[in-house]
């Protein structure tokens, strides 16, 4: 897998740039021009107050997060679902942006097949992201951009001598698993029935359950815990006996509805009246 291919796993924002995490990636130039990429842009009593985001990109492997989507919001709007907010530096654990809040959401890289694989920040002014990417929102006044790659999750390895999969090897580029057989001991205890897959030669009796059928059904294929069960729809939905009348609701005008319900409220207001 080619580096710029590789997703990004962690997002992180420092406050001086020689403090970006070992492995990460520091932003420091806009993607179109070249210019100063800080996010802050901030002087106050002469301390210039500075703020570059970085990036971590790994290859793939099981149970890695990797960066699926981002979003940059205001300060006091509420985080969306599923999303963490890069709140704080990570070398001064100080605010990490003004007046936005920079959220990001992570999946397993076993749950998908896609992920943000470069940010990229745009000049002031600029609101049209380069052919591929995405735009996010503005970090001061910078355009946020994001950019999508595919990358293959693990699956099953073809021979290609043979043409078959290999079912005990799972393989992707950059890593290789061995899958190991679920373990359904603990499980077939609190169930109703058999876990094991029996065989068969014909459909199930009504009332021979799967447990005793187990020990002395045999056929040519396997059959599974909740086969041989008849899905069916109940027998009185198609009965010719059942009596099913459609009541008729008569039509009603406005005048008919005035007339059967009004109301003039007369006692109410004679009673009112004697209330000294």
């Amino acid at each position: 897998m080619a580096d710029v291919d590789r997703p990004i796993t962690q997002v992180a924002i420092v406050s001086d740039q020689s403090r970006c995490p070992p492995g990460f990636t520091l932003i420091d130039r806009t993607y179109d021009r070249r210019d100063d990429a800080d996010l802050w842009r901030d002087g106050l009593f002469g301390r210039k107050v500075v703020r570059y985001l970085c990036v971590e990109k790994m290859p793939p492997s099981p149970g890695r997060d990797v960066l699926v989507d981002v979003a940059v919001i205001g300060e006091r709007d509420a985080i969306p679902a599923g999303f963490t907010c890069v709140d704080f530096t990570s070398d001064t654990r100080e605010k990490a942006v003004k007046k936005k809040m920079l959220c990001v959401r992570y999946m397993s890289s076993d749950l998908t097949n896609d992920a943000i694989c470069e940010l990229i920040l745009l000049t002031k002014g600029v609101r049209r992201p380069p052919n591929g990417y995405t735009l996010v929102g503005e970090l001061n006044y910078m355009g946020l951009c994001y950019k999508m790659a595919g990358f293959r999750k693990p699956g099953v390895q073809m021979d290609s001598h043979q043409g078959h999969a290999n079912d005990s090897t799972f393989h992707t580029q950059g890593y290789t698993t061995q899958s190991t057989p679920m373990n359904m001991s603990s499980l077939a205890s609190n169930l109703p029935y058999n876990t094991t897959p029996y065989k068969k030669n014909g459909p199930l009796e009504r009332g021979t359950s799967f447990t005793d059928s187990a020990n002395t059904l045999q056929g040519s294929h396997t059959v599974t815990a909740l086969q041989g069960l008849p899905f069916e729809l109940n027998r009185k939905v198609f009965s010719d006996d059942l009596d099913i009348s459609i009541p008729q609701i008569p039509y009603k005008s406005i005048m008919d509805i005035e007339n059967q319900y009004s109301y003039d409220f007369s006692v109410e207001r004679s009673a009112a009246a004697r209330v000294p």
